[in-house]
């Protein structure tokens, strides 16, 4: 039973590191005040393009950050146990210290988007709270996310009825072009260009920590709460996945339907924002409906099992993964490092790179896991906050793993 759960817990956060990718991969590729949006994308609004971005903003935003933070949040619990046992609460704080010297390292040296502060002062928060209740867990972790959607629904409601200035709406259109076209220059430019540039960036998302901080935390909870009902070990009944599978894929269908609608008239914005919305706020639910799928696999008999077992080596090295991906990304496209192909590849083109970047993390996971114990910057973190850590199977283990 530990071993099918750790199988899972592992193939679940590999699907989270695939998945993320996707979801990250514009922000790499053009500068971050366009990533984001489908109506000022400067490749066009081809039917293509468009069609990768419904596909990815219905299938992949939200629903895989999501994961990996209610994952983050188990980890909290599995490094450090319960609030009594103050020797695994002092490993967990080193844990959580040296991560957030990782996080400035990765956000201001390699790439802007990096989760990892926020994972990690989030979790100094639900160090806290890590011997709570599920039910206490789900009361808090829900509360919050709850009161965080309704807030967002009241944004789009106050926008909409706002009157509409078309010549304010235009110099501010003016003004946002020129602040792209400037930060792409630099992005496109010598190393030293784009790593300032990326710098700059870095300090402009940490304005929004202290959502993203309340965003990470009330996830955190709620994925612990799922560890402890044994929702993301696969002990929970079948009736309980199946039900989490029918209504997340429900939000999951509207979600798809709102993004198509979007597409098909003309990428409404309030329509855009609608679907937005809605998208964040069920996240969770769709979370789960995947997560409901991975259990059902890894309890199934041939081809689909093969699945969670595919995907336990990505994660069982997520870290590695992590930053590596952001390195493979930023030497494609960031200036001075590699091909310097920023603001030149379309939403298709990015698919294919993730496709590819898919493949290879899958194949060199299995390959570096089956010679050794965990993932290089695994090891590394590791061996800061624990000390000496072995990393080199030994024989009989690495013929068992191969």
């Amino acid at each position: 039973m530990v071993e099918n759960r750790i199988l899972l817990l592992d193939s679940l956060r590999g699907l989270g590191v695939l998945g993320i990718l996707l979801c990250n991969a514009p922000d790499f590729a053009v500068t971050s005040g366009l990533a984001e949006s489908v109506r000022h994308w400067p490749h066009g609004t081809g039917a293509d393009t468009v069609s990768v971005w419904v596909a990815t903003q219905w299938l992949f935003q939200r629903k895989f950050v999501t994961l990996f933070a209610m994952l983050f949040g188990v980890s909290i619990f599995l490094i450090g146990g319960e609030r009594s046992e103050t020797g695994k609460g002092s490993i967990l704080r080193k844990r959580l210290m040296w991560m957030v010297v990782f996080a400035l390292l990765h956000g201001f040296a390699i790439w802007f988007g990096d989760v990892l502060l926020s994972y990690a002062l989030a979790g100094f928060a639900v160090m806290l709270a890590r011997s709570w209740t599920p039910k206490r867990l789900f009361k808090v972790g829900i509360g919050i996310w709850i009161g965080f959607s309704l807030l967002m629904v009241v944004g789009v409601v106050v926008s909409m009825l706002m009157p509409y200035d078309a010549a304010k709406e235009a110099a501010e259109s003016a003004r946002q072009a020129a602040k792209n076209s400037a930060a792409a220059a630099q992005y496109a430019g010598t190393f030293t260009q784009s790593l300032i540039q990326n710098a700059k960036d870095r300090l402009n998302y940490l304005m929004a920590e202290p959502v993203i901080f309340l965003m990470t935390s009330s996830l955190m909870m709620i994925g612990l709460g799922c560890f402890k009902t044994g929702v993301l070990t696969g002990e929970a009944s079948k009736k309980t996945y199946v039900t989490l599978t029918v209504v997340g894929l429900l939000a999951l269908a509207v979600t798809g339907a709102l993004f198509i609608a979007c597409a098909l008239t003309g990428l409404s914005k309030p329509l855009g924002n609608v679907a937005g919305v809605f998208q964040t706020a069920t996240a969770p639910l769709t979370t789960l409906a995947y997560v409901s799928l991975v259990v059902f696999a890894s309890r199934s008999a041939g081809f689909w099992k093969k699945i969670p077992e595919i995907l336990a080596p990505v994660g069982q090295m997520a870290f590695t993964n992590y930053l590596t991906q952001s390195m493979i990304m930023t030497t494609i496209f960031y200036g001075g490092r590699g091909l310097s192909l920023h603001g030149k590849v379309d939403r298709p083109g990015l698919a294919l790179i993730v496709a590819g970047i898919w493949i290879v993390q899958i194949l060199w996971s299995k390959w570096w896991m089956d010679r050794f114990t965990m993932g290089p910057l695994e090891w590394l973190w590791r061996r800061l906050y624990r000390g000496s850590t072995p990393i080199r199977r030994s024989k009989a283990t690495a013929a068992v793993a191969a």
